[in-house]
């Protein structure tokens, strides 16, 4: 996201059109010569930044996981810092989990499964999705430095490997929300929330 007052490039106002088409229609409305004539550019400085209609794709649907990921795991990774007791931590993460796996986050669920969808066929979406969860699940691991170190969190455990696990449980959560039951949707979060709880700090 770009700071107030900063010039976009021609790039990035490609990528965000692509972003928006996909968003509104998905990804068989990307056109690139009326995305490069609605942002101002010639085709070939389209194609020059993104070699092509498919790399265009990719990187717009690469960048709509990122940010789908962004505000939750940057909450996460607050609460984990800023907590000052293995209660506090417990309590934080387990609010954390909550609004994860909260109504207000469908959309971003929604948006990784439509990714996740898409790069079955494509390697190269795939590694991109790689590089955004090794980066968060990296910063996540970070962050329990100090709570390793004070003894609060389950120590036999690498807090990568959770925080990847993590990860796919809140993408599986779209399933169901398909199902439309609210019942089921509260139990599955108590069992998931209470499964990562245990994961990271043992016995609680």
């Amino acid at each position: 996201m770009m700071a107030e007052g900063e010039t976009s490039t021609p790039a990035q106002r490609i990528l965000e059109r692509a972003i928006e088409v996909i968003n509104a229609a998905g990804e068989v409305a990307i056109r690139t010569n009326p995305i490069a004539a609605e942002c101002g550019v010639t085709p070939p400085i389209l194609y020059r930044a993104f070699q092509s209609r498919e790399g265009l794709v990719i990187a717009a649907q690469a960048e709509r996981y990122r940010r789908s990921t962004e505000t939750a795991a940057t909450l996460l990774i607050e609460l984990i810092t800023s907590a000052t007791s293995r209660k506090d931590l417990i309590d934080k993460v387990s609010q954390a989990l909550d609004f994860i796996f909260s109504d207000d986050r469908h959309g971003a669920r929604e948006i990784r499964a439509n990714v996740i969808g898409s790069a079955v066929s494509r390697p190269a979406l795939r590694a991109e999705i790689v590089k955004v969860d090794s980066w968060y699940m990296q910063k996540i691991a970070d962050a329990y430095a100090i709570a390793f170190g004070q003894g609060w969190v389950n120590s036999d455990v690498d807090i990568r490997a959770i925080a990847l696990w993590a990860q796919g449980l809140t993408n599986s959560r779209i399933m169901v929300e398909f199902a439309g039951n609210k019942v089921l949707a509260t139990q599955w979060n108590d069992i998931s929330k209470k499964a990562i709880l245990q994961a990271i700090f043992g016995t609680i």
